[in-house]
């Protein structure tokens, strides 16, 4: 179970509610069942189509999902309180993940503006490719599709206004005070959460089998760890500190360990795995459920 005990934990001071919607030209349409010949009850077929075949469009939402994944990691975690496309960054944070996301802004663009350039060949495409299936009315004026791409972000701070009566302003501080105890600690859940899937992954990659062969892994398995460990510290808000300390019994673990040592040096491979192996079974039994509280704010949408 996660510690409850320890000073009231002062959300709203020290994070800001980031908004991001990442908005992109849908790819798909379904098709209509009358198009489509099969021994089966037409309501029970479900067939779409792709409208564009366009690595350049693919790539578009591989980018969008690698800034989400950005953000997140430098977000306080959460199981369900906030709304998809909703991150509470801590403020220590608040500049870099501002400085960072205009960055993005504009190599996203660059691959936006590389897909609008290809756009009306990729539909004459569409043409020949689609046959029968081709619906001109899928297919709008560049100026429109263009606009289906959006890149919006904004900062929200949520505070009680001191200009209600007293009555209403004890009523809401107290509502208020009750959201973040139960977000601190679906904050804590997640925080553990997350950190106990990255060492379980890491521990079962490290292992060696019976014959002696070494399962494989990506250069990731060290690299996500590192991102954890490096902006732990800061999403670190509510104060767990029986998980800090777990997380700096891994980071000492891998200190200077790189991921062609893990795989070349069978000493270190071992004395981490064993670390890792450790703190997994330490995670294993301070997990507790997952919470299923939400805070109703707008869902992240694309376009």
């Amino acid at each position: 179970m996660v510690n409850n005990q320890g000073p009231p934990v002062d959300l709203a001071s020290n994070s800001v509610m980031l908004v991001l919607r990442l908005g992109r030209l849908g790819n798909r349409r379904k098709v209509p069942t009358s198009m489509v010949e099969v021994d089966a009850d037409p309501g029970a077929v479900h067939v779409g189509k792709e409208l564009l075949e366009s690595p350049e469009l693919k790539t578009v939402a591989g980018e969008d999902d690698a800034i989400r994944k950005w953000v997140y990691a430098r977000s306080l975690p959460s199981y369900g309180t906030l709304r998809d496309g909703v991150y509470r960054i801590p403020l220590t944070l608040v500049d870099q993940v501002d400085e960072e996301l205009e960055a993005f802004r504009q190599r996203r663009q660059a691959l936006i503006d590389k897909f609008l350039e290809g756009y009306p060949a990729l539909v004459n495409k569409a043409l020949i490719r689609l046959r029968a299936l081709y619906n001109p009315n899928d297919y709008p004026h560049l100026d429109q599709v263009a606009a289906r791409f959006t890149f919006d972000y904004r900062y929200l701070a949520f505070m009680t206004p001191e200009t209600l009566s007293a009555r209403l302003l004890s009523r809401e501080r107290a509502k208020a005070a009750a959201e973040v105890s139960t977000e601190v600690e679906e904050i804590k859940v997640a925080l553990r959460a997350g950190f106990a899937e990255l060492v379980a992954h890491a521990a079962d990659r490290l292992v060696v089998r019976p014959d002696g062969k070494k399962v494989a892994f990506r250069d990731s398995l060290v690299s996500n760890m590192e991102e954890f460990f490096g902006y732990f510290g800061a999403r670190n808000l509510v104060g767990d500190d029986e998980l800090a300390a777990l997380v700096e019994r891994a980071r000492e673990s891998m200190k200077g360990v790189t991921a062609q040592t893990l795989r070349t040096d069978d000493v270190t491979r071992a004395s981490v795995k064993k670390t890792l192996d450790q703190v997994k079974a330490e995670m294993d039994r301070s997990l507790m459920t997952r919470p299923s509280r939400r805070l109703i704010l707008d869902r992240e949408e694309t376009s």
